[in-house]
């Protein structure tokens, strides 16, 4: 159906009325869409929009960082007597790697780790593998040569 000039006469009358624009539609036998692209074409008034919008806007940083509350340890730690920095004595502790003998067993799974019975291999490992020998054999393959780098063998008669 084409917006003739009696469609568009009654499209202004509904339009000043405050008629909802799929009211109108349905009235002049058009969709919405429709009802509105040809009063923004003929100029009509623009309508303020159905969505209701809050005078000021949230700021969005603030509602996505949290207020951390202080805790009660971290309360009482500001009432204590605070003691100057330069009476105090700066202990660094000492890890050191390399003369830790903490060395635990081979750590080649057995079993599922959902059941009962699983635990690791425990046996002595290998140099400075975590498997044993046994299980360094099955984890650490050593590549074959490819065909292409493989030198050919000329036989001589």
């Amino acid at each position: 159906m084409p917006w003739d000039d009696k469609n568009v006469s009654k499209l202004r009358e509904l339009w000043d009325q405050g008629l909802p624009t799929a009211q109108i539609g349905k009235l002049l036998g058009f969709t919405k869409n429709a009802v509105v692209g040809k009063a923004h074409r003929i100029g009509l008034e623009r309508r303020p929009s159905p969505i209701r919008r809050t005078a000021v806007k949230p700021d969005r940083k603030k509602a996505r960082s949290p207020i951390i509350p202080k805790l009660n340890f971290e309360i009482a730690k500001k009432e204590e007597t605070a003691i100057p920095i330069s009476q105090q004595n700066f202990q660094p502790v000492v890890k050191n790697l390399f003369t830790k003998n903490l060395k635990r067993g081979c750590e080649w799974p057995e079993g599922h780790p959902d059941e009962s019975d699983f635990k690791f291999c425990g046996k002595e490992r290998f140099e400075d593998k975590p498997y044993c020998i046994d299980h360094c054999a099955v984890a650490y393959v050593i590549p074959e040569k490819e065909e292409s780098e493989k030198q050919p063998i000329i036989q001589t008669t």
